[in-house]
């Protein structure tokens, strides 16, 4: 793998290649970023500014998604300053655009990066909401595609981890209402993920915060979905603490 980058790199950053071998190239190129094991981040690094510019440049559907999934798998699960490394490339304005592309093949994996770059720290966070990411994210929450109604409320859940001015654009956004609805509604996995927007912002929220999210009427929802999460330690405990949180501001 690590032989073939540069090459590639060569031919992608060429900018004068057929749309048959750019496509090629790309999905060669998010094979790499995706290898079993990681590749060296520093070795992928040289890639960044390449998979910056054919997220900006192309408006081929296979190679946005292809250059959107290496993105996302170069900003999957690493520490901030290799989050850092992905934001620095200039890429977080198009990320958010491509929330917008008409195809879910292309909004999947462009989620899946902007989802990576929010668990970053609150700067990382704010990069995204400085662009303008919650409306977007608040469209994909009524996808027909429930992959990505899933991972909306995953990234919206790492925003509410964050901090309390991060909480109220949130809630400004408008974005709590269908959350609840989805949280009441929604297949089980979509609604464990709903459950973390809430039960993050009931963990970092001000008292007034909680309130609001009260008025909302999450706690009935955050209440069916225990009953239902019983055997699931992980989200039972989460859903615990969340109604421990609210009833610690006395609601």
């Amino acid at each position: 793998g690590a032989g073939a980058i540069h090459p590639l790199l060569r031919q992608l950053a060429a900018g004068n290649t057929k749309l048959s071998a750019l496509r090629n190239a790309t999905w060669a190129l998010t094979n790499l970023c995706r290898g079993k094991p990681k590749p060296d981040f520093n070795l992928m690094r040289s890639a960044l500014p390449v998979l910056a510019q054919l997220i900006v440049s192309s408006r081929d559907a296979d190679v946005l998604a292809d250059a959107c999934w290496a993105l996302s798998y170069l900003s999957d699960n690493v520490s901030n300053d290799k989050t850092q490394a992905v934001i620095d490339v200039g890429v977080c304005r198009r990320l958010v655009e491509l929330l917008a592309h008409a195809l879910p093949k292309v909004q999947s994996p462009a989620l899946r990066a902007v989802g990576n770059i929010v668990t970053g720290d609150d700067l990382q966070t704010q990069a995204m909401l400085n662009f303008g990411v919650l409306p977007k994210l608040l469209s994909l929450l009524s996808s027909p595609k429930k992959a990505i109604r899933k991972d909306a409320c995953w990234t919206i859940s790492n925003i509410t981890a964050g901090n309390r001015d991060q909480i109220q654009t949130v809630f400004d956004a408008g974005l709590i209402p269908p959350i609840v609805s989805l949280l009441s509604q929604a297949e089980f996995a979509t609604k464990k993920e709903a459950a973390w927007v809430v039960c993050n912002a009931t963990s970092g929220g001000t008292p007034d915060q909680i309130k609001f999210l009260v008025q909302q009427r999450c706690v009935p929802a955050l209440c069916a979905l225990l009953r239902e999460a019983s055997s699931e330690g992980r989200i039972a405990r989460t859903l615990l603490e969340g109604l421990e949180n609210i009833l610690k501001v006395g609601l």
